[in-house]
């Protein structure tokens, strides 16, 4: 029933030059939906009685097996309502850190989205061992997007050698959050199909040491459904702050998990004793009908179940 990351969403400032910006840079390139209207049920969620937005999907043209999630622009209405990402914002505070897309040769396409304007924020690292398998190489390196938005360009170096080795960048390969209680986060998430253990590590990750003020020990756990992208749970050690949910703020703001009956899931997590802060919610858009649910989840982020019939 449950599908994995569906699709991560991220406010934006100027909805043209970001589409132009995830679409040239990145190969974002097929327009799922261009949806503009008010989105029924965020009440709770926002804090507003109403909620106007223009928001836009998109897939990637080289959507892989581990690099399925798609992106949805989020430009409110009016726009500058939008929360600036502040500048003192450090990686895996409790809050929706990132994107990470799944790259081929992370070294190759670094450079060629800096030469198309992205702008750099970590060089691509030295590849690394992640436990708890041995073949958890890991290669990464950063860009950001107009607003700030982190993204990762993520390279499984040797993990899944059968998938190619030409320079690609593809859909979202995990979604990135900070957690006050990785334990419980987890568990919490694994009630939603995230089932499958890539990645428990804690230490010093020496890519990002620049980061951090002061040196900060990780907790890092990802798990994986492998019909959607991954979710990637970062705990702080002594803890940090939160940067809260803040649905309004520019850069990543939520993200979505697919499901393949919406009612059904609700149904289902109501009688586990999930919590919902909307009941499931119907957009008829130009490609079918967006349906989404918003949960209670750990931390307060604005995390949905979505069916989509497009």
């Amino acid at each position: 029933m449950f599908t994995g990351v569906n699709h991560v969403g991220i406010t934006v400032s100027n909805i043209d030059r970001s589409m132009d910006f995830y679409h040239d840079v990145l190969g974002f390139s097929d327009m799922i939906f261009d949806y503009a209207g008010v989105l029924p049920g965020l009440e709770k969620v926002t804090g507003k009685n109403e909620v106007k937005v223009r928001t836009v999907m998109l897939r990637n043209a080289n959507k892989g097996p581990v690099g399925q999630g798609m992106i949805k622009l989020i430009y409110l209405s009016p726009p500058d309502v939008a929360i600036p990402v502040p500048e003192n914002e450090i990686w895996g505070e409790t809050g929706i850190a990132e994107i990470a897309l799944n790259t081929r040769n992370t070294a190759a396409k670094f450079g060629e989205t800096i030469r198309k304007g992205a702008k750099p924020l970590l060089p691509p690292s030295i590849p690394e061992v992640f436990p708890p398998y041995e073949n958890n190489i890991v290669s990464v390196s950063y860009i950001a997007d107009p607003d700030g938005c982190k993204i990762e360009l993520n390279e499984l170096c040797k993990t899944w050698p059968g998938l190619g080795n030409e320079p690609r960048i593809e859909g979202i390969n995990h979604v990135a959050f900070g957690a006050s209680n990785v334990e419980k986060t987890v568990k919490f998430y694994k009630q939603l199909g995230f089932t499958e253990l890539i990645v428990d590590y804690a230490g010093y990750v020496d890519c990002m040491a620049t980061w951090y003020p002061t040196p900060t020990k990780l907790r890092i756990v990802i798990m994986a459904n492998y019909q959607g992208a991954w979710i990637e749970v970062v705990g702080h050690y002594p803890p940090s702050k939160s940067i809260g949910n803040n649905w309004g703020r520019l850069g990543p703001v939520e993200f979505s998990i697919g499901v393949s009956n919406l009612e059904k899931a609700y149904d289902e997590l109501l009688r586990k004793g999930v919590k919902f802060l909307c009941s499931p919610q119907s957009i008829s858009v130009s490609s079918g009908e967006w349906k989404y649910a918003y949960l209670a989840v750990p931390d307060n982020l604005c995390v949905s179940i979505t069916e989509a019939r497009f």
